[in-house]
C-alpha cells in the first residue's frame, strides 16, 4: 500500500499555520482540531512543522509565555518528507529510525498530506491479518 491510499482513506483537511504565528495560537488550533502537529509555512510553502513534542521542549526549556513565542524560532525545520508514491512500509520504517511520529507527504513542491505513525501502524496492522487470514485459510481450509 502507498502513502496516497493512506491520504485518499483519511479524508481530513490539512492543518497548517504561518511561521509568523507564535506557539499558542498554533497549540489551540492543534487542540481544536485534536492533532498532534501542524504544517508551519512561510508564503504557502513548507517551511517545518510543529508537534507536540516541541511544544513540551519549549514549556520545559524557555519558561516563557507561548504568545511570545514565534513558531519560526522554535519549529522543526530539518524534514524528512514522503512522497504519494512510497510504500507505507517504507515510511514506518523511516519514522521508527529517526523516531518522530508525523510525516508530511509532498508532491512537486506542495503539501498535500500529513501521515502519522498511528496510520502507518493500522495499515501494516490490516495488512499483517490479512496474511494471516489467508494462511489460515489455506493451512485449516475455508469454514
Amino acid at each position: 500500500m502507498s502513502v496516497r491510499d493512506i491520504l485518499k482513506e483519511k479524508q481530513t483537511s490539512l492543518l497548517t499555520i504561518e511561521e509568523d504565528h507564535n506557539v499558542l495560537e498554533a497549540t489551540k488550533l492543534m487542540v481544536a482540531s485534536k492533532v498532534g502537529s501542524i504544517m508551519v509555512t512561510f508564503q504557502g510553502k513548507l517551511a517545518g512543522i510543529f508537534t507536540e513534542r516541541d511544544l513540551m521542549r519549549i514549556v520545559a526549556e524557555k519558561h516563557e509565555s507561548l504568545h511570545k513565542i514565534k513558531l519560526k524560532e522554535v519549529m522543526t525545520t530539518q524534514l524528512t518528507v514522503a512522497s504519494p508514491n512510497d510504500e507505507v512500509d517504507d515510511v514506518l520504517n523511516t519514522m521508527l529510525s529517526k523516531r518522530f511520529r508525523h510525516m508530511p507527504v509532498m508532491e512537486d513542491d506542495l503539501i498535500i498530506g500529513l501521515i502519522s505513525i498511528g496510520d502507518a501502524v493500522k495499515v501494516k496492522l490490516s495488512k499483517t491479518e490479512k496474511e494471516m487470514h489467508i494462511l489460515r485459510e489455506y493451512m485449516y481450509g475455508s469454514h
